[in-house]
């Protein structure tokens, strides 16, 4: 019995001999790993002459903010965001004339032009195309000519628009290029012809892509400026002062009454008149009818000399 209690003792010491030299090889070679990579990791890299740390880690900080905030005109990103934009206003002039030659002055000035011009005595309405960078400044101007009464703008960003024109008419361009090269290249007369078919239509289409594109752009770099030139509003006279009523006023309102009763009856006879015979015809039946009827009605005679009634022929 003592002898097997010893070998489980003896057992149980080996076992955990054999773990802490396992735990400590573990250990030294965790330890191992760490200066080899700290052995192989660069060192960092020194300044170059004249400069310091410190002053590479202020550029670098000024670098980054500038980056972030971005150049003056261009967004966050270093994209130049390409903007279409159009203004509408109102302004009220003392001399709508003068003010229209004023506008044509400016905007040759600021180097748009006038595409529409509508005038008339009360005023004029103008459409202007300036430069983008030129609108806010001639919008200025104009409104310094008279009272603005009206004044509007709107932007559309075309940036993702134009992008895309680019790259299809990129796209078209070299599509018609290798259709051009087929074509060269092709020796049988269908194909020539199927050839030629397919080569005008993708030009057509370019022709079509290279409007739209070329359009877009002379939006971006002209605005469009529609604007009302008004007059100054007629001031309205001041209402009269009417005198009070008098022997005169009075006269006037009774005769033109008494004509206005005159006029409703001789309106009401000239409506009865016609009925006038129908009336008098019906009157006339009315009273023959009646005077037969108390002719009728009427006792009969006594004769001469003589009395009627029953009795009278046995008198002598």
């Amino acid at each position: 019995m003592r002898f097997g209690r010893r070998s489980v003792l003896v057992g149980v010491g080996i076992v955990l001999a054999v773990l802490v030299g396992a735990f400590a090889i573990v250990l030294d070679g965790s330890s191992s790993e760490t200066s080899d990579s700290a052995a192989v990791a660069p060192a960092r890299p020194m300044p170059a002459i004249g400069e310091s740390s410190g002053a590479q880690e202020k550029g670098g900080a000024g670098s980054d903010a500038r980056a972030s905030d971005g150049a003056p005109g261009v967004p966050v990103g270093g994209v130049q965001r390409d903007l279409v934009r159009t203004a509408q206003l109102t302004v009220e002039v003392p001399e709508p004339v003068a003010a229209v030659r004023q506008v044509r002055t400016a905007t040759t000035v600021a180097g748009g032009f006038v595409t529409e011009e509508q005038s008339g005595d009360s005023g004029s309405r103008m459409v202007l195309r300036v430069p983008a960078d030129a609108l806010d400044r001639l919008i200025d101007e104009i409104a310094g000519y008279g009272r603005v009464t009206q004044r509007h703008s709107q932007v559309v960003d075309a940036t993702e628009q134009l992008v895309d024109l680019d790259s299809r008419v990129a796209s078209q361009t070299a599509s018609v290029a290798r259709v051009r090269t087929l074509l060269s290249e092709a020796a049988d007369l269908g194909d020539v012809i199927s050839i030629e078919s397919e080569l005008a239509q993708r030009e057509a289409e370019l022709d079509s892509l290279t409007r739209r594109l070329a359009a877009l752009r002379d939006q971006v770099a002209l605005s469009t400026l529609t604007l009302d030139l008004r007059g100054p509003a007629a001031v309205p006279p001041p209402p009269a002062e009417v005198p009070a009523p008098g022997f005169l006023d009075g006269l006037a309102a009774g005769w033109a009454g008494l004509r206005a009763i005159g006029a409703a009856a001789a309106t009401v006879v000239g409506f009865l008149l016609p009925f006038a015979p129908v009336l008098g015809a019906a009157v006339a039946l009315w009273w023959a009818g009646r005077r037969m009827l108390r002719v009728r009605r009427m006792p009969a005679p006594v004769g001469v000399g003589g009395r009627s009634g029953p009795g009278s022929e046995g008198e002598s």
